[in-house]
């Protein structure tokens, strides 16, 4: 792929390339190809920017027979430029003849202006507790406003399946005004997650066996189509109208992981699981999971979206049919789902419980594969930014292990802090991988969620209930604050409205 952007010199930015199309660009220049990807882009910026102009010859080593005069600077300090395919070009021999010099002399390339890229491939410096505060208030930096002002998103690639929608998708954009800003197509399917979490958690808040009824099955399942169908639209929408920015970015992916919560509780009320440890472990894995690909965008400037067939689309489909079709043969009288999923599959374990280690599993074999990749990389040091959500995760596990009346009880407003602490270290994730800015190992709003596990045990009943409460709309705050402080930051950059389209004039 030949990237799009390019600096105000037209030199070629080689920062938004992947680690493999890097490879490839140094075996096309015959030069090295191994090491890191800062090697990658250092080594390939240099041989590219020393090319020489279009009409010359390429002279690689000057002929001993030449008749040509030497030129008047061959004997300065200066050397002469290396090709674009030579290693590291030694010092010529004054026996030799120096080739023809040009009639402006080069740049060196040190001194040319860089060009803005969609991922620097420079790491912020890390930090283990406190992250660079703005010397303007905010949340972002000024150099990290800027940089998701210059912001290139760098897609992973389609499925079969996603190529089979996409002309779909292209159609039914057709049916939105042209005045709809992008970001309220994306708010527009958050609404549906919302819809759909909120109709479950009124008739059935613990997911108890045979206590949703089959329409609510239903409604969710289209509700997370809806969702799904609205989010690969929004981005259309946006070329549509020539408002593409990055804001879009950082809309549709932290809607994405608010979203997490309603896709989870959608499949919990299918499974009749009830109040289990199970159910906390599912929802751990998966925004664990979700968190671990920003976090591999972070370090690689590439987001994945697939491996291999399954991606994204393919999850969030068989989510909604999942839901829909056991509505479905509920309704029509065909299947009982809470006695279906409740029932023995194997040795003492039933369907339910078997789908759940399933998807375990798979998220926990696509984190592996996640890790592995960043890793290759970016090296050891990245896996810092994986200690605060793993630490979370634990501490969520011990929360509904410490008593049966815990979990009984409490089952949403646990999922809830836990959900809303993780969208927000996602979030604050996504955003700092945009501006390259620097994501501390130990998030400290972990520490409230800290502090519920410690208190837990000297409390009774009522107390866990009212802590558990305080704790979820903490963390709501924390979340609402952060994410409409960060968008009304970014709005003042880029000078765009969020939620309508600015006219020209404006």
């Amino acid at each position: 792929r030949r990237p799009s952007n390019r600096g105000s010199k037209g030199v070629m930015d080689f920062g938004e390339l992947t680690v493999a199309q890097l490879k490839d660009k140094c075996a096309e220049l015959k030069i090295p190809k191994t090491g890191k990807k800062a090697e990658l882009v250092s080594r390939v910026k240099l041989a590219s920017t020393t090319k020489p102009k279009r009409g010359r010859p390429r002279s690689q080593t000057p002929k001993k027979s030449s008749s040509k005069k030497q030129p008047k600077n061959a004997g300065s300090s200066k050397k002469a430029a290396p090709t674009s395919r030579s290693k590291s070009p030694a010092p010529r021999s004054s026996s030799r003849k120096a080739p023809r010099a040009r009639s402006t002399p080069r740049k060196p390339s040190s001194t040319k202006k860089k060009s803005s890229s969609s991922h620097s491939t420079a790491k912020p410096p890390y930090a283990y507790i406190f992250e660079p505060s703005p010397s303007s208030g905010g949340i972002l930096t000024e150099s990290g406003a800027q940089n998701i002002a210059n912001h290139k998103y760098v897609a992973g690639g389609n499925t079969s399946f996603d190529n089979f929608m996409n002309p779909y998708w292209n159609s039914w954009v057709e049916f939105l005004p042209l005045w709809m800003a992008p970001n309220l197509v994306t708010t527009s399917g958050g609404l549906f997650c919302l819809m759909s979490f909120a109709v479950t958690w009124y008739v059935n808040a613990n997911f108890e066996p045979y206590s949703t009824p089959y329409f609510v099955l239903m409604i969710n399942g289209f509700c997370t189509w809806a969702y799904y169908t609205l989010d690969c639209m929004d981005g259309k929408q946006a070329r549509r109208t020539g408002t593409s920015s990055p804001l879009g970015q950082l809309f549709d992916h932290g809607c994405d992981c608010v979203c997490n919560l309603a896709h989870l509780s959608t499949v919990m009320a299918v499974l009749n699981l009830g109040p289990t440890p199970l159910a906390i472990a599912g929802q751990v894995i998966l925004q664990f999971s979700f968190f671990t690909a920003q976090w591999q965008e972070y370090h690689t400037g590439a987001l994945p979206h697939k491996f291999g067939e399954l991606g994204v689309t393919e999850v969030n489909h068989f989510t909604a049919a999942f839901s829909f079709v056991f509505g479905l043969l509920e309704g029509a009288g065909f299947l009982d789902t809470g006695e279906f999923f409740n029932s023995v599959a194997f040795g003492n374990m039933k369907i339910n419980e078997m789908f759940i280690w399933g998807w375990i599993v798979m998220n926990a074999v696509l984190l592996t594969i996640s890790v592995g990749k960043t890793l290759k990389a970016a090296g050891v040091e990245c896996l810092k930014h994986l200690a605060t959500p793993f630490l979370a995760s634990v501490l969520g596990m011990f929360l509904v292990s410490t008593s049966p009346d815990v979990l009984t009880s409490n089952l949403r407003p646990i999922m809830l802090s836990l959900g809303f602490f993780f969208c927000l270290i996602t979030n604050k994730m996504i955003v700092f991988s945009m501006a390259k800015m620097t994501f501390a190992a130990f998030q400290v709003d972990v520490l409230p969620l800290l502090a519920m596990v410690v208190l837990v045990p000297k409390m009774d009943g009522e107390q866990i209930a009212l802590a558990l409460k305080v704790l979820t709309g903490w963390q709501a705050i924390r979340l609402i604050y952060w994410c409409r402080n960060t968008i009304i930051q970014l709005c003042e950059k880029l000078d765009i409205n969020c939620f309508t389209i600015k006219e020209k004039g404006d």
